[in-house]
C-alpha cells in the first residue's frame, strides 16, 4: 500500500491535462461553441468508481466564458445496477433516474463535472448501460454519453518500493513483482513503466511498447494470475543510466499494474502510434491459457503502484558554485536579492525537493541564512522555513512563507544541466541600517568535488565592493527612509511538484484514477 505522502506526490504530477485531452472522447455539439469530453467506467458490485467530464471550447484562441452552466444526466439506462451521485462543486437536484446540476463558471475556466458511480450489491458482471449527458451554457447545449459496465472485482498488489543501481552510461536492472490479493484469477495484466530522461526504460521486449525516449513503456501479459500467488518478471527491467546522471543520485521510476480491461478502457482512444514494440524476446510472468470471461476491474488501485529507485554509482559528480549578492537601501526599504548557484558539472543535478520520495527537510540541498536586521517579506516558492524541530510534511509545509530567519530550498523542478544557473529571489525589508549585515547562501550536495565554492554571502549595505558579486549599490546609511532600493536579478521561481518527467498522457490518467480528488481540466 502506498503511503499518504507518496499518494500526494503522485497527485502533484503535472501532465494530467495532456492525457485527458487525448483519451476522452468529445461528443458532437448541437451548434454549441464547446464539446463534452468524457470517459467510460467499469464498476464492481458493491464498489464505487469516479467519473468525470468537462467542456472543451471549440475556439481555442479566445478565453472561455461560460457563466451559468447546467448539467443534466439521464440515469435510466443504469438505474437497474448502479447509482450515480455528484461529487462536488455543483448545486444539484437528484432523482432515481435524473440528475440536474448548476454552477457559475468564472471567465477563463471551463466547466468540469465529477461524479461517483456505485455498483449495486446485486449487480451482475457484464451488465451495462450509458449515461446520457447534456451540458447547457449561453443557451447552447452539447451532449455526450458515458458507458457504465459492471465488472468482476479483483485486486492486484505490488511491492511499494524496489531498488536497483547502475553507473553512468550503463544499465540498472529493476525488479517487478505483482500478486493477486483477491479470490478470483486475474486474466492478464499490463505493466506501465514511467521513467525520466536521466533513467529511461531501455528494454527491447516484443510485448512492451515504448516511446523513442524511453520515458514510458507498456508491457502486456496474457498470464492468468492465480489468487494468493505472486509473479515476478522473467527478466528485470533494464533502465538506462545516462552518461549525465550524477553519482549518488536516486532517480525514480514508477511501475504500475493494471488489469487488461481497466487498461483497454482507459487507453482505447489514446494515440498509441507514438509507442513502438520491441524486437526481442517476450517479457514473461507465468505461462497460462486464456478462457472466456467477464470484464474485470481492480478494486483497490492504490496498492498496485511501485516506486522504483535507481541509485547511480560510478564517479560522475556535479560541482555547485554559489553566487553572492549585495543590495543597499534605507530603513523601511524592501530590497531584492537573488543568491544562487551554477552547476559546473560534469553531471546533471537532478530535481531534489517536494515530490522526491523520502525527502527530508535536512536533505534539501540549499540553505539560506537571512541577514540580521532584515525581514523576509517575499520568499521564493522553492524555499521553506528551516524548522528541523518540527514534524516535516513537504506537502503541507510553508513553501514561500515569509518571515523566517533561515530557509531550506529545493532544486528547481527542471534538472540543472551543466552551466545552468539557479537563482532564489528574496524580498528583504531593512528594519535597521547596519553596515555589512551579512547572511549566507550554502549548497550541500553529496559528492560535490569542490567545497570551496559552496558558500556565498548575502550582504546588505556593504561598505566595500568585495562583499559579493551580485547587484548592489550605494545608499545613505543614516537610517532614514527615502531612496529606491537597488535590487538583484529577478527569476520568479515557482514550486516544483513532480519528480518524474512522464510521457505526455500517461500520468494524467494515473492521477484521475488514483487521486480520488477533483480533477481540474
Amino acid at each position: 500500500m502506498l503511503t499518504h505522502s507518496t499518494r500526494r506526490w503522485l497527485a502533484g504530477l503535472g501532465v494530467a491535462g495532456a492525457f485527458v485531452a487525448a483519451s476522452a472522447g468529445p461528443a458532437v455539439a448541437a451548434d454549441a461553441p464547446f464539446e463534452i469530453a468524457t470517459h467510460d467506467l467499469l464498476v464492481a458490485p458493491g464498489h464505487m468508481d469516479y467519473g468525470w467530464f468537462y467542456a472543451q471550447p471549440n475556439d481555442t484562441e479566445s478565453e472561455p466564458k461560460f457563466g451559468r452552466t447546467s448539467v443534466d444526466i439521464d440515469l435510466s439506462a443504469v438505474a437497474g445496477f448502479a447509482t450515480v451521485e455528484p461529487a462536488w462543486g455543483w448545486t444539484c437536484d437528484t432523482a432515481p433516474t435524473k440528475l440536474h446540476c448548476e454552477a457559475d463558471i468564472e471567465d477563463g475556466d471551463s466547466p468540469g463535472f465529477d461524479y461517483q458511480v456505485y455498483g449495486k450489491e446485486d449487480a451482475k458482471p457484464g451488465q451495462k448501460g450509458a449515461l446520457a449527458i447534456s451540458m447547457t451554457s449561453g443557451g447552447k447545449t452539447a451532449k455526450a454519453t458515458a458507458n457504465i459496465t459492471v465488472a468482476e472485482g479483483v485486486d492486484l498488489v505490488s511491492d511499494p518500493t524496489v531498488e536497483a543501481s547502475g553507473a553512468p552510461g550503463g544499465n540498472a536492472l529493476l525488479p517487478g513483482v505483482v500478486r493477486n490479493a483477491g479470490e478470483t484469477p486475474v486474466e492478464g495484466a499490463v505493466l506501465v513503466v514511467q521513467a525520466q530522461y536521466l533513467a529511461p526504460y531501455g528494454g527491447d521486449f516484443s510485448n512492451c511498447k515504448s516511446d523513442e525516449w524511453g520515458s514510458v513503456a507498456f508491457c502486456a501479459f496474457d498470464t492468468k494470475i492465480e489468487p494468493g500467488r505472486s509473479y515476478k518478471l522473467s527478466e528485470n527491467l533494464p533502465i538506462k543510466v545516462t552518461s549525465e546522471a550524477r553519482t549518488g543520485a536516486e532517480l525514480p521510476v514508477a511501475l504500475d499494474w493494471w488489469t487488461t480491461d481497466d487498461w483497454d478502457l482507459a487507453f482505447k482512444d489514446w494515440f498509441l502510434d507514438d509507442v513502438k514494440p520491441g524486437k526481442g524476446e517476450k517479457l514473461r510472468l507465468v505461462e497460462a491459457t486464456s478462457a472466456a470471461r467477464v470484464p474485470q476491474t481492480d478494486l483497490d488501485q492504490m496498492n498496485n503502484f511501485t516506486i522504483g529507485t535507481v541509485r547511480v554509482t560510478g564517479d560522475n559528480h556535479a560541482d555547485l558554485a554559489t553566487k553572492a549578492v549585495t543590495a543597499s537601501g534605507k530603513k523601511g526599504d524592501v530590497v531584492t536579492v537573488a543568491p544562487g548557484f551554477s552547476n559546473l558539472g560534469p553531471a546533471v543535478l537532478e530535481y531534489l525537493g517536494q515530490g522526491t520520495p523520502g525527502i527530508q527537510l535536512e536533505d534539501l540541498p540549499v540553505r539560506v541564512s537571512i541577514p540580521a536586521d532584515t525581514t523576509v517579506v517575499e520568499a521564493p516558492f522553492d524555499c521553506v522555513p528551516f524548522t528541523p524541530e518540527k514534524e516535516w510534511d513537504p506537502w503541507n509545509a510553508g513553501w514561500g512563507e515569509p518571515g523566517a530567519k533561515e530557509y531550506a530550498c529545493q532544486v528547481l523542478e527542471t534538472p540543472s544541466d551543466k552551466d545552468f544557473e539557479s537563482l532564489y529571489e528574496f524580498g528583504l525589508r531593512i528594519d535597521k541600517v547596519v553596515p555589512d549585515a551579512t547572511g549566507v547562501f550554502t549548497t550541500a550536495l553529496t559528492g560535490d568535488p569542490n567545497k570551496s565554492n559552496d558558500t556565498a554571502k548575502i550582504v546588505i549595505n556593504p561598505t566595500s565592493t568585495d562583499g559579493g558579486n551580485g547587484g548592489g549599490g550605494g545608499g545613505d546609511d543614516d537610517g532614514d527612509g527615502g531612496s529606491l532600493p537597488i535590487t538583484g536579478q529577478s527569476t520568479g521561481l515557482i514550486a516544483g511538484l513532480g519528480a518524474l518527467l512522464l510521457a505526455a498522457g500517461v500520468g494524467g490518467y494515473l492521477v484521475a484514477k488514483r487521486r480520488r480528488t477533483r480533477f481540474v481540466a
